[in-house]
């Protein structure tokens, strides 16, 4: 099992993600930003593990949207920034979009590689 491929592509998709839409467009700082990151990577990586391995792509890619945009807009409420809830949708639904693709690659590269052989009939 290669989590750490499939942990740095994750990685590689969420950090830009969050970095760009509430730093980028939005007046959270780099840190804070940074924090929301590393808040949603830890709960989304464990919910695709626990989820997309055993509901699928198409289940764990809406609980991914609804995780990501909860997650995302409560860290922010925890870190004061108030009316965030747009930016935590519209980041949501771009690592959605990102998420589908992801775990697409997951079931094919990281869980196929783990089933165990059917028994011989």
């Amino acid at each position: 099992m290669n989590h750490g491929k499939s942990m740095l592509i994750k990685a590689l998709l969420l950090f830009p993600v969050i970095w760009i839409v509430l730093t980028g467009f939005n007046e959270v700082t780099f840190l804070d930003s940074t924090i929301v990151a590393v808040i949603l990577y830890v709960v989304a990586y464990i919910g695709d593990m626990l989820v997309v391995r055993n509901a699928g792509n198409t289940i764990g890619t809406i609980g991914d949207l609804i995780l990501g945009t909860l997650v995302i807009w409560f860290t922010l409420t925890l870190l004061g920034y108030n009316n965030m809830l747009g930016e935590s949708i519209a980041a949501g639904l771009i690592l959605t979009a990102g998420e589908f693709f992801y775990h697409k690659w997951l079931i094919h590269n990281l869980f196929e590689e783990t089933a165990e052989p059917a028994p011989n009939a």
